[in-house]
C-alpha cells in the first residue's frame, strides 16, 4: 500500500538466471497484477520505450561491468498505452567469493515532475522568446523607492536599451521621466496597494533619453499559501500606434468627425468634444438620446435617425446616413452619421458611432445639380477585371472580376483561344482594338457593348511583343446615367459618388473647374481647389511637356465642330516630387455657333495600371534573358499541344530538322519530326497535362552534325491558381559529356576494383608478414632476456656491480627493442583491420579508459573533467585508442608535485566534432610541433620519460585514416592541448 500511495516499486535481476522479481508496488505503478506476464528480460524490454531499449541494457551491463551502481532515467510503456517516466535505481550485490550474483533497486514514477519540468520549460520559452517585454519584481515596498527587478527578458533590453545587469535589483522607476504622467502613475500605486491587476499606458524614456510610449500590464503574482510574492509587468511600445492615435484625432478634426456613444444599459449618451462642436453646443453639455434626435431638421430627417437607432438595438442593424441638423444654435447643417451595436449574451448593451460634418460639400453638390441640368459625361473608371492573351489570342490570365463581370469561368478559358469562347464578338469594337493594339504596340483605351450581357465595358489595352495585358470595367451604370443625368441630378449625384473616378465641370468662358464628387488633386496628396483656380494648379503641376501637348490638341479640338470628345493620358506632380499618371476624358459641350463652351469629364489615376503593365514587360525581359543564356532547351506547352514560348537553343534546334524557326502557337508533336519521335512525345505531354511531373534521359541524333546526343528531360504540369493544369513547362539539358565521363568512369571503376583485390592481397600478405616478422624478432630478444635474467640470478654472488650494470642495460635495451617492434606493428595495422562503424557515446568510452587507468591516476591524484561529449557512429577500438594514448601522454608528462588536470570537450563543427583534450603538464616548445607526430620522435630522454617515441605518430594515422586531423596549441611550462577532428558519422568521412 506505502509503495502504490509513493508511487514506487521495487526489482531484483538475477544475473545467472536472468529473471526478474517485481514488488506490488512495481505492478500497480505500471498497470498489472502480479504474475499476468513472466518477468524475464524480453518480455521486460517489451514495455520500456524503444528509444529508451538500448541505453538501459547498456546502463545495466556497465553496472555489471564496472560494480557502479544504476542510475537510469526512461520511460515505460503503460499497460493503458500511456508513456510514464521513471527514476531506476539499483545496486550490484556479491556472494562470498565476491562474484556478482544481482542487481536489487527501486524504481520510481516521476512522471509529474518532468511533465512540470517540459512545461516550466516551455513557460520560460515563452517569457524569454516572446516580442513582448517581461518584467518581474519584488512585491514591496509600494511606496518611496518601489520594488526592486528580479527579472527582465531580451525584450526588455531591445525595447529600453538597458541590459538585465543594469537594472536588476533597481526599480523600474528608472525609465520614468518629465513627462511621464502622473495621474496614470497614481492608477498604479492604488491598484498595486490594493493588490489589483492594472493597465495604464504612459511615456517612458530608453536609456538613450529617447523618449517612448509604454503599455503596461501588471499583474500580483501569490504563492501556494495565497501571499503575495511579486508582480509580473508585460510592456510593450506602443509609440507608432500612439502616433496614428493621434494622428487619427488629428486628421478627424480637421475631416470634422466625431464620435459618440449611447448606453443602452444606462440609458446615457456620449459626444464627443468634435460632435459637440458640429452640433454647436458648450464643451461640458450632456446630451441624451431624445435631445440628439430632436436635433435633426424636420420629422422627415428625425423619423428616419429614430428608427436607424430602433433598429440597431433591437435588429442588430448598423446605419450609414446623410442627413440635415439644426445646431443648437439654430444652423442648419448636413451630417453624416454612422452607427453600430456591440451585443453580449444576445442583447444590445451599446450603440458606437461617428458624426461628420458634410455641410460643405452637400452644399456644394446641390449647387451643381442646380447648375447643370444637362449631363452628357463619360464616366469611365480602371477596369476592375484583368486577362492576359499570347499573340495566338491563348488566355494565359483571367482573374475573379473578369469571372464575375464576363460570366466565364477561369477552367474553362485559360489555355483555350479567346476568341473560340468569344466567337460573336470577331470584328467588333474589341477584337479590332485589340489587333490594333499588338500591330502598333502602343496602349489603346476604348469603350464595347457585350450585347448577351448587355453592359457596357470600359476597356484599357497594354500590349507587349508577346502578348496583351487587358483591364476593363464594367460602366453600364455610367452609361445609363449619361442619359438620365439631362432629367436626374439627383440620380447624377449618387452616380458621381458611387465611381472610383473624378468628375470634373469645366466652364471655358469663366474658366472655372468644378467637381461634385472626389477631387483628383486632393487624391493624389493636394488640398482641394477653388473652382478658379484649378486650371492655373494643373498648368503647373502637369509635366511640361505633357502640358504643351494637351493644350495644342485641345485648341485643335475646340476649333472644329464635328469634335465631341477629348481624351489625353499625362504625367502630374504629387508632392513629393513624383509623377502619377493620369488618363482623362471629357465631353466637349458647344453652342448654337458650334463653339466649345464647357467640358463635362472624369479623371483617373492609371498610374498602378502602368506600373504593373512595366513590371510584366520587365519581367517577360529578365525571362527571356535567362532562358536564351543557356544552350540547354527551354520550351511551354498550352493545354492544346501548342508552343507557348521557346528559348533560342530550342528554336535552333527545330529549325536545323525542318529549316523553319517555330512559332509560338505551333503544334508541338511536329510533322517534320520522325514518326517514332511523335509516337513518344504525345504520350509524354499528356502525361504531364494530366498532372504527371515526368523526368527520363532520351538519346537523339543530331540533325547537322550526326553526333548522338544524350539529354535528360524534364516535363513539369503548370498549374493555375486554382489548380487547373494550364500547361507544361519542358526542360532538356544535355548531358553527352556527363555520360561519356560515366562510360570511362565505370571503365576506371573496373581497373580500381582489379587494383583493390590486387592491394586486399598485398595487404594481407603484408599483415602476415608483419606478424611473422614481429614475432621472429622477438624470438631472439626473449631468448637475450631470459638467459641474461637467468645469469643474474644464479651468478648474482660472483658478479661485481658493474657485471650487474651491463645486465641491466641488456634487459632494458631488449626490453625497448620489444616495445618498438609492438608499437611499429600496431602502426602498420592502422587502418587494415576492417572494424565496423558503430553508435558509441565518447563519454562512456573516456569512463572506460577512466577505470582502465584508475590505478595510475589515484598515484598522481588525477582528474579527468568531461564536457557534454557527443555520440559518435565509428568504428569504436580505433577512436578508444586515441584518447588512450592522448589521456595516457597527458598523466605522463605532468609537472613534478602537481596533480594532472585533464580536460576533455567537443565542438560542434558542421559534419565533425572538434575534440580537445587539455592538460597541465610541462608543455611543448613551438618548434616541435610537427616533429612529435612523426615515428621515433623523441623530445625527452627514457631516462626522464619513458616509451618508445610511436604514441602520437599512431594516433595521428588513426585520425587521419578516420577522416580527421589533428593539431596541438602549447606554452612550455603552461601544458598542452591536443585538438583532432571525427567525422559525426563515418558515413561522412565515405563522403568526404
Amino acid at each position: 500500500m506505502a509503495e502504490q500511495l509513493l508511487h514506487f516499486g521495487t526489482w531484483q535481476y538475477n544475473l545467472d538466471s536472468q529473471t526478474f522479481v517485481w514488488s506490488d508496488g512495481l505492478y500497480f505503478l505500471l498497470g498489472y497484477t502480479p504474475g499476468e506476464f513472466e518477468l524475464n528480460l524480453e518480455n521486460i524490454l517489451t514495455i520500456i520505450h524503444p528509444d529508451d531499449r538500448q541505453s538501459s541494457l547498456e546502463q545495466m551491463q556497465a553496472t555489471i561491468n564496472t560494480g557502479q551502481p544504476y542510475n537510469s532515467q526512461k520511460r515505460y510503456i503503460h499497460k493503458n498505452n500511456e508513456t510514464i517516466y521513471v527514476q531506476s535505481i539499483g545496486i550490484l550485490q556479491y556472494n562470498e567469493a565476491g562474484k556478482p550474483i544481482q542487481i536489487i533497486g527501486v524504481l520510481h514514477d516521476i512522471t509529474v515532475q518532468v511533465k512540470e519540468k517540459e512545461r516550466l520549460k516551455l513557460l520560460e520559452s515563452v517569457v524569454v522568446n516572446t516580442n513582448d517585454a517581461v518584467i518581474i519584481t519584488e512585491a514591496e515596498p509600494i511606496d518611496s523607492s518601489g520594488p526592486k527587478i528580479l527579472y527582465v527578458n531580451a525584450a526588455f533590453t531591445q525595447m529600453t536599451g538597458y541590459t538585465a545587469e543594469e537594472v536588476m535589483g533597481k526599480s523600474p522607476r528608472i525609465l520614468q521621466g518629465p513627462d511621464t504622467d502622473k495621474t496614470e502613475l497614481e492608477k498604479l500605486k492604488k491598484a498595486q496597494k490594493s493588490w489589483q491587476y492594472c493597465e495604464i499606458t504612459v511615456l517612458n524614456y530608453k536609456k538613450n533619453g529617447q523618449p517612448f510610449w509604454c503599455n503596461m500590464q501588471i499583474k500580483p503574482i501569490a504563492n501556494a499559501q495565497g501571499w503575495f510574492t511579486h508582480w509580473i509587468a508585460v510592456e510593450r511600445d506602443v509609440t507608432e500606434q500612439r502616433k496614428l492615435q493621434t494622428l487619427l484625432d488629428e486628421s478627424n478634426e480637421l475631416a470634422q468627425i466625431g464620435s459618440f456613444e449611447i448606453d443602452v444599459v444606462h440609458n446615457k449618451v456620449y459626444w464627443s468634444p468634435i460632435t459637440k462642436q458640429i452640433r454647436e453646443v458648450a464643451p461640458d453639455f450632456e446630451p441624451d438620446l431624445q435631445t440628439g434626435i430632436s436635433y435633426f431638421n424636420g420629422e422627415k430627417n428625425q423619423s428616419v435617425i429614430a428608427q436607424r437607432v430602433y433598429n440597431c438595438i433591437e435588429k442588430g442593424t448598423p446605419w450609414d446616413e446623410e442627413l440635415e441638423i439644426i445646431t443648437y444654435k439654430g444652423n442648419p447643417k448636413w451630417v453624416r452619421t454612422i452607427g453600430r451595436g456591440e451585443f453580449q449574451d444576445g442583447r444590445c448593451i451599446r450603440v458606437i458611432g461617428s458624426f461628420q460634418d458634410i455641410d460643405k460639400r452637400k452644399r456644394t453638390e446641390q449647387e451643381l445639380l442646380k447648375l447643370y441640368e444637362e449631363r452628357n459625361t463619360i464616366l469611365e473608371s480602371i477596369g476592375d477585371g484583368f486577362f492576359a492573351v499570347n499573340t495566338q489570342w491563348e488566355v494565359l490570365y483571367w482573374n475573379y472580376m473578369a469571372e464575375q463581370l464576363l460570366q466565364v469561368p477561369k477552367s474553362e478559358i485559360v489555355g483555350r483561344n479567346l476568341w473560340e469562347i468569344f466567337g460573336d464578338f470577331t470584328q467588333s469594337q474589341s477584337w479590332m482594338n485589340y489587333h490594333k493594339a499588338l500591330e502598333i504596340q502602343q496602349l489603346i483605351h476604348f469603350e464595347d457593348f457585350h450585347p448577351g450581357l448587355q453592359k457596357w465595358f470600359d476597356i484599357s489595352v497594354y500590349p507587349t511583343p508577346n502578348r496583351l495585358s487587358v483591364y476593363f470595367r464594367d460602366i453600364t451604370t455610367s452609361k445609363i446615367a449619361q442619359e438620365a443625368i439631362a432629367s436626374s441630378n439627383e440620380r447624377y449625384d449618387l452616380i458621381a459618388k458611387a465611381t472610383n473616378d473624378c468628375i470634373w465641370d469645366w466652364d471655358l468662358k469663366k474658366n472655372t473647374v468644378v467637381r461634385p464628387g472626389k477631387i483628383i488633386e486632393q487624391l493624389l496628396g493636394y488640398a482641394p481647389l477653388p473652382p478658379e483656380e484649378v486650371d492655373a494648379f494643373w498648368a503647373t503641376h502637369v509635366h511640361s511637356e505633357d502640358w504643351k501637348r494637351m493644350s495644342e490638341i485641345r485648341a485643335e479640338l475646340y476649333k472644329n465642330p464635328k469634335e465631341s470628345f477629348w481624351e489625353d493620358e499625362y504625367r502630374f506632380k504629387r508632392p513629393n516630387g513624383q509623377y502619377a499618371i493620369i488618363f482623362d476624358r471629357g465631353f466637349i459641350i458647344r453652342d448654337k455657333e458650334g463653339t466649345a463652351i464647357r467640358i463635362i469629364g472624369a479623371s483617373r489615376d492609371v498610374t498602378r495600371e502602368k506600373e504593373h503593365t512595366n513590371e510584366i514587360k520587365r519581367i517577360q525581359q529578365n525571362l527571356d534573358a535567362l532562358i536564351n543564356a543557356t544552350n540547354d532547351f527551354i520550351w511551354s506547352v498550352d493545354a492544346n499541344m501548342n508552343l507557348i514560348t521557346a528559348n533560342n537553343a530550342y528554336c535552333q534546334f527545330v529549325a536545323n530538322v525542318e529549316g523553319l524557326w517555330p512559332k509560338e502557337g505551333d503544334a508541338i508533336v511536329r510533322p517534320s519530326f520522325s514518326h517514332a519521335m511523335n509516337q513518344k512525345w504525345a504520350p509524354l505531354y499528356r502525361r504531364a497535362l494530366n498532372g504527371e511531373a515526368i523526368s527520363f534521359e532520351e538519346t537523339i541524333i543530331h540533325p547537322i552534325t550526326g553526333n548522338i546526343i544524350y539529354n535528360l528531360v524534364s516535363l513539369t504540369p503548370i498549374k493555375a491558381s486554382n489548380g487547373a493544369i494550364t500547361g507544361i513547362a519542358c526542360y532538356a539539358k544535355d548531358i553527352s559529356d556527363v555520360k561519356k565521363a560515366g562510360i570511362q568512369l565505370e571503365l576506371l571503376n573496373e581497373d580500381l576494383k582489379k587494383q583493390a583485390v590486387a592491394l586486399a592481397t598485398s595487404n594481407a600478405e603484408l599483415e602476415q608478414f608483419a606478424y611473422v616478422a614481429s614475432h621472429d624478432l622477438q624470438e631472439p630478444l626473449r631468448m637475450v632476456t631470459s638467459f641474461l635474467t637467468q645469469l643474474e640470478k644464479k651468478y648474482a654472488k660472483q658478479l661485481d656491480e658493474q657485471a650487474k650494470i651491463y645486465i641491466h642495460f641488456a634487459v632494458d635495451g631488449a626490453r625497448r627493442m620489444r616495445q618498438i617492434i609492438l608499437d611499429l606493428l600496431e602502426y602498420s595495422r592502422v587502418g587494415r583491420l576492417g572494424e565496423k562503424a558503430e553508435k558509441f557515446s565518447v563519454a562512456d568510452l573516456i569512463d572506460e579508459i577512466k577505470i582502465l587507468y584508475r590505478q595510475q591516476i589515484d598515484q598522481k591524484s588525477a582528474e579527468i573533467q568531461v564536457k557534454q561529449l557527443p555520440v559518435l557512429f565509428q568504428p569504436k577500438a580505433p577512436v578508444r585508442q586515441v584518447f588512450l594514448n592522448l589521456i595516457q601522454n597527458a598523466l605522463k608528462y605532468g609537472k613534478q608535485g602537481v596533480p594532472p588536470i585533464i580536460q576533455i570537450q567537443a565542438t560542434d563543427a558542421d559534419l565533425y566534432w572538434q575534440f580537445g583534450v587539455q592538460d597541465n603538464g610541462i608543455g611543448i616548445d613551438t618548434d616541435y610541433f610537427e616533429q612529435i607526430f612523426i615515428i621515433f620522435q623523441r623530445l625527452h630522454t627514457r631516462d626522464e620519460y619513458e616509451g618508445s617515441g610511436m604514441g602520437l605518430a599512431i594516433t595521428k594515422k588513426i585520425i587521419e585514416n578516420l577522416g580527421g586531423k589533428i593539431w596541438v596549441a602549447s606554452k612550455l611550462g603552461e601544458g598542452s592541448i591536443f585538438y583532432f577532428t571525427v567525422p559525426k558519422s563515418a558515413m561522412n568521412a565515405i563522403k568526404e
